[in-house]
């Protein structure tokens, strides 16, 4: 009788830590989707990538820190480092009213306006929310971004999508076309 009072006592242990277990089970298979979110996010999203064992080639994470660079860029308000993304000539906008940019100067001074002039008031950074990889050819790459903006309070002022078209340029990958939405 002292048995099996015992065994009565034990099962609903087992069961609970068998729902522990679960709960576990189910954590560490929503973890990689959470860090990956992240990777997206940052600039070391390779090495994250890695560690959790995320599938995405090395292209595809080359490109998404490649744009996360760029956007650092662009927060910063480093023209000559964003220049250094470019391939010229560029296109702007060709799928609404295309604009040809021919030379590094000429970007520049695009960029002059869109990040000084045509920002949204107390523009402090951006974050890349989700994208989706478009490989058309070994040597032509899009990129579909969607990014948020967010002010010096840390409140989101923006979204918007664009579509990043590289390519590459001897051994390097460069934009030759952004179209925003």
């Amino acid at each position: 009788m002292k048995k099996l009072c015992f065994l009565l006592l034990l099962i609903p242990l087992t069961s609970f830590s068998q729902q522990e277990s679960d709960i576990e089970k189910l954590l560490l298979k929503k973890l990689p989707n959470v860090l990956g979110n992240m990777a997206d996010q940052t600039p070391f999203g390779a090495g994250i990538r890695s560690l959790i064992g995320n599938k995405k080639s090395q292209l595809e994470n080359t490109i998404v820190n490649q744009w996360i660079k760029y956007s650092k860029a662009f927060e910063y308000k480093d023209y000559e480092m964003l220049a250094n993304y470019f391939s010229f000539p560029v296109v702007f906008d060709a799928l609404n009213e295309p604009e040809k940019i021919i030379n590094k100067k000429q970007l520049i001074e695009k960029y002059k306006i869109i990040r000084e002039d045509n920002i949204q008031e107390d523009y402090k950074y951006s974050i890349l929310n989700k994208y989706n990889f478009i490989q058309l050819s070994e040597d032509f790459i899009i990129l579909d971004a969607h990014y948020s903006r967010y002010n010096s309070k840390y409140k989101k002022i923006f979204f918007g999508r664009g579509l990043y078209s590289y390519k590459r340029v001897n051994t390097k990958w460069k934009l030759f076309e952004i179209n925003t939405f």
